[in-house]
């Protein structure tokens, strides 16, 4: 177990007194690796925003005296790239919600036709169900019933394969 100083306010002392602490726990080599696992995570990061950021330097002075004709221009300039990048970030944050907005609505679109085909799946299903119930006893009442019916019973006794 290490004692490590601690400087705070304690009661009955003065504050800033330095206090040693003997209740602090050895860290386990588990938390050591742990710890050392996350401050190399934590340095990827930092140097990947440290080179994917630009740097911005902007040189502009302001309105003090001493300020040259040429500042102007360059103020002027830097202005604008300013709001370039504004609107560029206003043009990507709105393209962005559209394409939420828009997969949303597939989400749903796709859910309501899948509900449509379950239901005609089954109305398919509950008229061919029973059609083999009333039909398969005799043959000839099968023939009978399409005589009677006409051609439209021919066109519904075809099967549709990959619809069922």
């Amino acid at each position: 177990m290490s004692i490590q100083p601690y400087v705070g306010p304690t009661p009955g002392s003065d504050n800033g007194a330095i206090v040693a602490l003997s209740t602090a726990q050895e860290i386990t080599p588990e938390e050591y690796e742990r710890r050392q696992k996350e401050a190399e995570e934590l340095e990827v990061k930092l140097k990947f925003i440290s080179e994917k950021v630009p740097n911005r330097i902007v040189q502009v002075m302001g309105s003090n005296a001493g300020a040259g004709s040429g500042e102007f221009h360059m103020y002027r300039m830097a202005r604008r790239r300013e709001i370039m990048r504004q609107e560029r970030m206003e043009q990507e944050a709105k393209e962005q919600e559209l394409d939420t907005v828009f997969e949303e609505q597939k989400v749903t679109m796709q859910n309501e036709l899948e509900q449509k085909t379950a239901k005609r799946r089954a109305k398919r299903l509950k008229r061919k169900a029973r059609k083999r119930k009333s039909g398969v006893g005799s043959i000839e009442a099968a023939g009978a019933k399409a005589g009677s019916q006409g051609e439209e019973s021919d066109e519904e006794d075809l099967e549709q394969p990959g619809l069922d």
